[in-house]
């Protein structure tokens, strides 16, 4: 399953929100996202997709950050082994 797929089925589930909602551009704070349930829309992903995302994916999702932005930060971390790493800014924030 696509990363960004199960990210976008994950937040209509947790968060409760119709699925024409969640569209790419879409800001997570709109959504209703905080940092508790970014970590289980994260939790939810994994499990749905059978990828292991590094913890460092976790450290940021940014209630500035649209669904688009986190599916391909998603991505990039699936995709690497030390995940957004040390240099990357902080990717959530609490309002």
């Amino acid at each position: 399953m696509d990363l960004g797929l199960a990210l976008r089925e994950s937040i209509v589930r947790i968060c409760g929100v119709p699925a024409g909602q969640v569209s790419p551009d879409a800001t997570l704070q709109d959504l209703g996202v905080d940092s508790l349930t970014a970590a289980e829309i994260i939790t939810d992903v994994e499990i749905r997709t059978g990828t292991e995302l590094p913890m460092d994916v976790l450290r940021g999702l940014s209630s500035m950050r649209t669904v688009g932005e986190v599916a391909a930060h998603l991505q990039a971390g699936a995709g690497s082994e030390a995940g957004a790493g040390a240099g990357s800014p902080p990717l959530y924030s609490e309002p």
